[in-house]
């Protein structure tokens, strides 16, 4: 990562990973950006057919495929496969299940819900 001061450049083959839980599903995380502006960013990784289970989000939720194929349900909308260089975009409250069909990296940019962040 090069940082200087108002400007953040981040590849993804060169930044550090932590494993989490997401949603019941263990991935690998690589934080872009967390703090000012009520946004956060980051990159995951998903082995070929871990299934982030259903669930909704408070706040809209942008994702970009990078790299791998990601099926994507949502409840009253027909299933779609995200190739590398889609992207899709979730509203808040809107129950869906994201399915790495292959080894996948995303791009994930959300507004920030956490409670107590900041």
């Amino acid at each position: 990562m090069l940082e200087t001061k108002g400007l953040r450049h981040y590849a993804v083959d060169s930044v550090e990973w932590n494993r989490l839980d997401v949603h019941g599903t263990l991935m690998d995380k690589a934080t872009i950006f967390e703090g000012d502006y009520d946004v956060r960013s980051a990159f995951f990784k998903l082995g070929q057919g871990q299934v982030i289970y259903q669930h909704t989000h408070t706040k809209w939720v942008q994702v970009f495929v990078v790299a791998g194929l990601m099926r994507v349900q949502q409840d009253g909308s027909e299933e779609f496969d995200a190739t590398p260089g889609t992207v899709y975009f979730l509203d808040p409250g809107f129950a869906h299940v994201e399915t790495a069909v292959e080894e996948t990296t995303v791009l994930v940019t959300q507004g920030e819900d956490r409670p107590g962040w900041m």
